[in-house]
């Protein structure tokens, strides 16, 4: 039986249109938005990337907390109207807006730059939540050989990578519901 959420995620799926791949059609609606913040914001950003910052630097690492308690309702009062701009124009990325409403072709680039720039540190994020998993499943441990101890980790990143590449925002968004429900039910389990 296919789950009917992977049903919604891939309906109308055409990886030839940019606007598919990386928007998912702009068709996700509210209930897997939510699920795609939440499986970014509250997985290996709160259970890895804070406790991390703030063993690492202290109590200046809570600053996180209240970081994430302005940004959202700032978010949820612009990004509507950046929603609507851009589905009205066909934007598919933050530089096509600029361009389009700026018309600056080096301000676009820098957007665009600087969005790959701050992708690097999320993927690294990624990375280090499947070696943690890894490394508590015992998958690698035992091992001193520094090829076979990260053989694992490439290839659970090259199956991510090329399920992204291949179902475009779709993959996380089929990722983030797996993920927050096992994220619930483990929590369920050892409360």
């Amino acid at each position: 039986m296919v789950c009917p959420w992977t049903r919604y995620l891939r309906r109308r799926a055409n990886e030839l249109q940019l606007n598919e791949w990386g928007l998912g059609g702009r068709n996700f609606g509210t209930f897997i938005s939510w699920f795609l913040m939440g499986g970014d914001l509250y997985t290996a950003y709160t259970f890895i990337a804070v406790p991390a910052l703030v063993y690492a630097s202290g109590s200046i690492g809570f600053y996180s907390v209240s970081y994430t308690i302005m940004a959202f309702p700032i978010a949820f009062v612009f990004l509507p109207r950046l929603w609507s701009v851009s589905r009205a124009n066909n934007y598919v990325t933050p530089a096509d807006f600029v361009r389009g409403r700026y018309g600056a072709r080096g301000l676009a680039l820098a957007n665009a730059v600087t969005g790959i720039l701050a992708t690097m540190p999320y993927v690294a994020l990624r990375l280090v939540g499947i070696q943690a998993v890894l490394t508590v499943m015992g998958v690698g441990t035992t091992s001193t050989n520094p090829w076979t101890k990260d053989a694992p980790l490439f290839i659970a990143f090259m199956v991510l990578a090329i399920y992204t590449y291949v179902s475009g925002l779709r993959a996380p968004a089929s990722i983030g519901f797996v993920k927050d429900a096992l994220v619930y039910v483990f929590k369920q389990g050892s409360s």
